[in-house]
């Protein structure tokens, strides 16, 4: 409970002034009641207008509604008359059924986020209430209503404990009665708007806990509230190195974490993140109320690390040669076209090898394709030995083979070349010697416009290097150059 005002029938807060005070002594004809030195000016409790208000007056029992402030959030209101009737009628007279209202407010974001600040909070207004009221009746009302006024802190105080079942007792037949039956009617309100409260956020910590995905929420300082148990493993960290760390140091990056924060979509795309060998799935934002202010922050992640491996081996075999285990030709003609293009916009050279292995049909109608086989694998092995990581070789086709070089001028795809030549016929396979022939075709030497030109100005080389012999190397130019 935040506020506690009783109020008279026009709506203006009561026991603040002389108004009542000097009516009841003018009815009496004596000073029955002695005046305050101090009156303050009331203000309205409630409009004269008001059509939930009305309701009261019609005959309703009680009136509750409830009310949302950017300062306090949300407030549940209760009102209820004060009735007359003979027991009013030598103070007051007999011309009024009902004497006034009594207006409980109590904040329900305070009941949501921190029960006990709440009962605290409502045991001192109505401590502050009561001291009021009997203030303002003065020293001869307080002593009629002390025992009364004793039974209601005594019910707050086994509320404010946590206890909603434990009602006010109701004394007698007095206002104060009445205010107490009211004050009952809001305790049954409360107990069950907790409870249900209760339930949900069971409900809720089951299904989060229960999760697979990784969650993290903070509060409105950025502190953080709720951890579940896929987080901790997930990031290899515990609840307390967590709440310790905040939010943006999740997967060490703050940078990365205060910019989904920071970003005006209410919904980012999620991120694959690397962290700590495994690659997470997910994003980071602000949360907000109705009228924009921030209350909070989640995160939300998935681990994907099984999905990203199966997706870079689908990857890998549908780019690699399986026999060889070099790119195969779909790799070389996208990788061909991309250098290509970098090529003409850098002004960086680029070449291109094509090569096969001498006499192949020898092996195949000798030794039988499953030695054909092998040399071709051994060829395939040889190849990734002697060239740089950022050279990419490629089964062309059948015993045929593809090298393409960035930023690779002739000299240095000729070495290339024959450093590969060298280590092959260096090689054995089951005792068998292999050799191989190469054709170089380098741009911008030759003016290729398109990545089958290279390819075709190569692969030409490659066969004057098979009719001037074989094993050796030749460059495509304008003028032959060949190097055995």
């Amino acid at each position: 409970m935040i506020d506690f005002r009783i109020a008279r029938i026009d709506g203006t807060e009561a026991f603040l002034d002389n108004r009542t005070i000097n009516a009841v002594n003018d009815r009496l004809g004596e000073t029955a009641f002695k005046p305050r030195v101090r009156e303050s000016h009331p203000a309205p409790v409630f409009l004269p207008g008001d059509s939930e208000i009305a309701k009261l007056f019609e005959g309703q029992e009680s009136v509750s509604r409830i009310e949302t402030t950017p300062a306090q959030g949300s407030l549940m209101q209760l009102f209820d008359t004060i009735p007359g009737g003979r027991k009013c009628e030598r103070c007051h007279g007999a011309d009024q059924k009902i004497r006034g209202v009594v207006k409980v407010t109590s904040s329900m974001a305070a009941l949501e986020r921190d029960m006990m600040s709440a009962r605290m909070q409502s045991l001192i207004i109505l401590i502050v209430s009561l001291t009021l009221t009997m203030a303002a009746t003065g020293y001869m009302l307080g002593r009629l209503v002390a025992d009364p006024i004793e039974a209601v802190t005594q019910a707050m105080t086994n509320i404010s404990s946590g206890d909603f079942e434990s009602a006010v007792i109701s004394r007698g037949k007095g206002e104060i009665s009445e205010m107490a039956e009211s004050f009952n009617a809001m305790r049954t309100y409360l107990r069950n708007t907790h409870l249900g409260m209760q339930l949900e956020k069971g409900k809720l910590s089951t299904l989060i806990q229960g999760t697979q995905e990784a969650v993290v929420v903070t509060d409105a300082a950025e502190k953080v509230v709720l951890v579940n148990a896929a987080a901790c493993e997930m990031l290899g960290k515990n609840e307390e190195q967590i709440c310790a760390e905040g939010i943006v140091n999740l997967v060490d990056r703050p940078d990365l974490f205060r910019g989904m924060l920071d970003a005006s979509d209410a919904r980012p795309d999620p991120t694959l993140i690397e962290y700590r060998g495994r690659w997470l799935f997910g994003a980071a934002s602000s949360i907000r109320d109705a009228t924009g202010n921030f209350i909070g922050s989640a995160a939300l992640f998935r681990d994907v690390t099984q999905e990203q491996s199966l997706l870079r081996e689908l990857q890998r075999l549908a780019t690699t040669d399986a026999l060889t285990d070099v790119y195969n030709r779909r790799h070389l003609d996208a990788t061909l076209k991309t250098e290509l293009d970098r090529a003409k916009q850098s002004g960086l050279p680029l070449s291109v090898i094509m090569l096969d292995v001498d006499h192949f049909k020898k092996f195949n109608d000798t030794y039988g394709h499953d030695q054909g086989d092998r040399v071709l694998k051994m060829t395939g092995h040889v190849m990734k030995a002697a060239l740089r990581e950022y050279d990419v070789p490629c089964r062309y086709g059948g015993e045929e083979f593809a090298i393409v070089l960035p930023a690779t001028g002739a000299a240095g795809a000729l070495a290339v070349a024959e450093r590969l030549r060298c280590d092959v016929e260096s090689m054995r396979v089951d005792d068998l010697q292999v050799t191989i022939s190469l054709g170089i075709a380098c741009y911008p030497d030759i003016a290729a416009t398109a990545p089958e030109a290279l390819i075709l100005a190569a692969d030409g080389a490659l066969y004057r290097s098979k009719d001037g012999g074989r094993n050796r190397s030749t460059i495509a130019t304008p003028v032959a150059t060949e190097a055995t």
